[in-house]
């Protein structure tokens, strides 16, 4: 069976066994999730496993925590479950179908598409990871945070096509300058603080006076000072602009934002 713009599929039962998981595209399994699906199922609402037969293989791409529920529920037996499996699939249409699932089934969480897409190559998201990287920076799509990671992947990839390239650069090289080591630097607050800021004025500072401007304010500073005018706009990047024009005789417009 195909449906209009669709691959080519069929109903068939897998054994569990026969599955497979991609982690570059896959989340993370949920235990909670799929215990819960066990104590809760209902054959009339079950999700039946989206599967690509693929290099001799059969990979999920949607189902995962379905099929460890159906795992659990027997007791951990490898009994079949009927899964609609797709034919024709490349990784990269798996790995997008992945990106657009929805439905009955949890989105999966910005970072999850980012790195799904990475992995898929997208070349904006491939660029915006190698200058991050170039800077000093890790962008692994986790949840971990550390004092060179940047987890606000949403934030840094709109500053990304907010800004172009090479100013986006020199934004991720002015953090760097400024507050290298500091975790709240590559907060979504301070990312979309100074795209604003860079997106503005670009072309009208020096990057080092701005870096020597930073280095007098802490981004925690920035934060708390930009949150106690939450009904401004632009509040991160005005606090910058107002520590960039301290003594300064050129000062940059404020008005501008």
């Amino acid at each position: 069976m195909k449906y209009p713009n669709g691959h080519e599929f069929e109903r068939k039962s897998l054994y569990p066994s026969q599955i497979k998981f991609d982690p570059l595209y896959q989340r993370e399994l949920d235990s909670k999730r799929a215990s819960k699906i066990a104590e809760e199922f209902d054959g009339d609402i079950f999700n039946e496993p989206k599967v690509s037969y693929r290099d001799g293989a059969y990979w999920c791409f949607n189902g995962q925590h379905s099929i460890a529920g159906w795992k659990i529920l027997h007791k951990n037996q490898d009994k079949p479950v009927e899964c609609k499996v797709f034919k024709g699939m490349t990784w990269l249409e798996e790995c997008d179908a992945f990106m657009k699932q929805n439905g009955l089934s949890r989105d999966p969480t910005t970072n999850q598409k980012l790195r799904a897409a990475f992995n898929s190559k997208d070349p904006d998201v491939v660029d915006m990871v190698a200058r991050a990287e170039l800077c000093g920076f890790v962008v692994d799509f986790s949840a971990s945070k550390t004092p060179t990671r940047i987890v606000a992947t949403s934030a840094l990839l709109r500053a990304y096509k907010a800004l172009g390239a090479e100013p986006f650069t020199d934004m991720l090289t002015a953090i760097k300058e400024a507050w290298y080591g500091d975790m709240d630097a590559l907060s979504k607050q301070i990312l979309s603080g100074m795209t604003a800021f860079y997106k503005t004025y670009y072309g009208s500072f020096k990057r080092a006076d701005l870096v020597s401007s930073l280095k007098r304010i802490t981004p925690a500073e920035i934060i708390r000072n930009g949150k106690s005018f939450s009904n401004r706009s632009n509040t991160y990047s005005r606090e910058i602009v107002k520590q960039y024009n301290v003594k300064r005789k050129y000062r940059l417009d404020e008005n501008k934002l």
